[in-house]
């Protein structure tokens, strides 16, 4: 089954360092397709129920990290960064990753400065992701 990716334009890649996580940057794209069918074994079926649970789960896991924030729970912060990471990362969306990354390390550290900040970032780098995964289209 070929992969359609409508518009996917030119990746380049470089390094970036974000909260002492070295990350790989697509550009424009946050979310790797081509890393992500690598990873399993091109199965087009597995990528859209990855997609399809990601969708069904991430809302919730961002509103608790969103009432984190707010609240300023430093232990609850890094809890959700460190489960959204691990989701992200299982995507090769590593760009979301990282921000998600750096929410966790704030947590740990217990310093609730900043948190809202690299949270607007992680919205919007997720919003782009979650656009991206629905223009993912598998042709037969």
């Amino acid at each position: 089954m070929p992969l359609f990716f409508p518009n996917i334009g030119a990746f380049v890649l470089k390094g970036i360092s974000r909260g002492g996580n070295q990350v790989n940057v697509a550009t424009p794209h946050v979310l790797n397709i081509k890393e992500l069918l690598s990873r399993v074994d091109n199965d087009h079926e597995l990528v859209s129920e990855l997609f399809f649970i990601f969708k069904s789960v991430f809302p919730s896991h961002l509103q608790r990290l969103s009432d984190a924030v707010a609240n300023q729970s430093p232990k609850q912060v890094e809890a959700e960064g460190h489960t959204l990471k691990g989701m992200l990362l299982n995507l090769s969306a590593t760009r979301a990753a990282a921000l998600a990354a750096d929410l966790e390390n704030l947590g740990h550290q217990g310093k609730p400065a900043g948190m809202s900040e690299v949270l607007t970032g992680f919205r919007s780098e997720t919003q782009t992701l979650l656009r991206q995964m629905e223009a993912v289209e598998f042709q037969p």
